[in-house]
């Protein structure tokens, strides 16, 4: 390897190991094809319809049982640990807290890494993942800023911020490149921010429109918050990523709870946009239409992974899993819900907070979190990850200090060895449940795949990586990776006539699960002999 050595722009620096790479896409066009194609997985959720499935089956259900680890990649970073590989060229690229990695796609050589440097303070440091487009990445930073750094070398080209950090704005999303434009919104619902969704140009990163996800004034939505001064703290955040039909030029955007999160009788109405999935023009912000799975939530249900696209029996179709243990499905042609299935225990979420205690299930660290369903087309089915877990929830003071939880209330968890991690099955069509599979005493919260080949990959809060039957959710394969906790995704991909998946593992929720506190962040990469 030769030297390294240290480039420097702004406040990021950029550690380069070895020679610079050539990186000048991926292009629009690439972009467009990413569910499809096999080489790659160019965005978190694999391509613009979000439906983390591929064609590949070199790796299938009758020969997944040889797997074996490849190589392991440790960022020496003991925090939260939530993206999914994305993959270029025959690179890895990967976010953390403040930092960037390219790592080689089949040997885990790391090939550069970047640091995000910054004097400003964050409420959160959760990072999901970039964008990718045209030798470029684009990721949000934990202080609210917006950042593009070239694909080859990590050098910082453009820093713009985006929202004050100190009042509990954040960036924890992974952007979406779209037609030239960057797309992001805010997070920090739960510290009483009022959020927005963001486009930027992907050359200056000047922006370019924003949309009030907190509608006020005239807006429509404003009539759904019924005490106009509530809207000011009223919450909505953007989590994980966003969903595009390319046909149509729509980016759908999954909003998250109103804020304050327990107390709903501070801010009375439907609360629009929260916990919905909205549609927008990508080009220009425009409102085009909204689907509100939860109004005037009162138990921080958010609606937080991004929603899937899919055609079934010829029809268009939308769907989107939330914390309140709910699978949505919608006709995307006269936009009417076609399902409405629990994929867990659901108990008590009509009856309101109270201050003396209501217990419900799933508690707010339960249900479907920051990732979404599975299509799998090969099968006609939704997968999805979801946690079974019920807590007790209590209405409480509400006060708003600057960068502080704004909760109007808390919420106990039941211990944690009596949540259950679940991976479902439901049809694609009418939402009816195909199988189960479940673990006691963890959760699955990280992203599922599915493949052409019949598996079903995921990973575990305990640190295990498993292959399933998409068939059936037999378990045919498993792997620990290194009792590392696993909160993000699994990516697949061909090299060289080989099939690979790799895997981060090493999420910093220890509090709630378990397990071990000093297994610092990694990618393991596996593939067949």
């Amino acid at each position: 390897m030769k030297k390294a050595h240290l480039r420097r722009l702004g406040l990021g620096t950029a550690l380069l190991l070895g020679s610079a790479l050539a990186v000048v896409g991926p292009t629009q066009e690439e972009l467009n094809n990413a569910d499809a194609s096999t080489d790659s997985w160019l965005m978190y959720n694999k391509g613009y319809k979000a439906q983390r499935h591929s064609a590949l089956d070199l790796v299938n259900a009758g020969n997944v049982a040889g797997l074996k680890r490849v190589c392991t990649f440790d960022t020496k970073d003991d925090g939260g640990f939530q993206a999914t590989p994305q993959v270029y060229k025959g690179v890895i690229f990967v976010t953390q807290m403040y930092r960037t990695f390219a790592i080689d796609a089949k040997t885990c050589k790391a090939l550069w890494i970047h640091k995000y440097v910054t004097p400003d303070s964050s409420v959160l440091t959760t990072n999901r993942g970039l964008a990718i487009a045209d030798g470029v990445l684009y990721r949000g930073t934990p202080n609210a800023h917006l950042i593009a750094l070239d694909a080859g070398t990590g050098r910082q080209l453009w820093d713009t911020k985006v929202a004050d950090s100190t009042v509990g704005y954040f960036h924890s999303a992974a952007p979406v490149y779209y037609n030239g434009k960057v797309l992001i919104g805010d997070a920090g619902a739960d510290w009483g921010i009022k959020a927005k969704m963001h486009a930027f140009d992907a050359k200056t990163g000047k922006k370019v429109w924003d949309f009030n996800l907190i509608p006020t004034g005239q807006e429509f939505g404003a009539e759904t918050w019924k005490k106009a001064d509530s809207t000011v703290t009223g919450g909505g955040s953007t989590w994980t990523s966003y969903t595009v039909d390319t046909d149509t030029g729509h980016v759908y955007i999954s909003v998250g709870n109103p804020a304050p999160d327990f107390a709903a009788q501070y801010r009375p109405g439907d609360n629009l946009f929260t916990n919905s999935v909205l549609e927008l023009n990508a080009d220009t912000g425009k409102y085009v239409n909204h689907y509100q799975q939860i109004p005037a939530d009162d138990k921080d249900y958010d609606t937080a992974a991004a929603p899937t696209l899919y055609e079934v029996n010829g029809e268009k179709r939308m769907a989107v899993p939330t914390k309140a243990g709910w699978l949505f499905g919608y006709n995307e042609a006269d936009k009417a819900q076609v399902f409405k299935q629990a994929m867990i225990k659901v108990t008590n979420q009509e009856k309101p907070t109270t201050r003396q205690g209501l217990a419900i299930c799933p508690n707010y660290s339960a249900g479907s979190q920051w990732s979404g369903a599975s299509f799998d087309g090969v099968n006609s089915q939704l997968v999805v990850p979801a946690v079974d877990w019920c807590g007790v929830v209590k209405l409480g003071e509400v006060r708003l200090i600057k960068g502080q939880l704004f909760f109007g209330g808390s919420m106990q968890l039941d211990p944690a060895d009596k949540a259950t991690g679940q991976v479902r099955s439901f049809d694609a069509a009418t939402g009816q449940p195909k199988w189960t599979f479940s673990l006691k005493g963890t959760r699955i919260v990280g992203g599922v795949t599915t493949t052409a080949g019949n598996l079903t990959m995921f990973g575990a809060m305990d640190g295990t990586l498993y292959a399933l039957d998409s068939r059936t959710g037999k378990v045919l394969w498993k792997d620990n990776v290194d009792k590392a906790l696993i909160g993000g995704g699994v990516a697949t991909y061909n090299q060289g006539g080989k099939q690979y998946f790799a895997v981060v593992a090493g999420n910093s929720s220890k509090g709630a699960v378990g397990g071990p506190k000093n297994v610092t962040g990694r990618v393991a990469i596996y593939s067949l002999p």
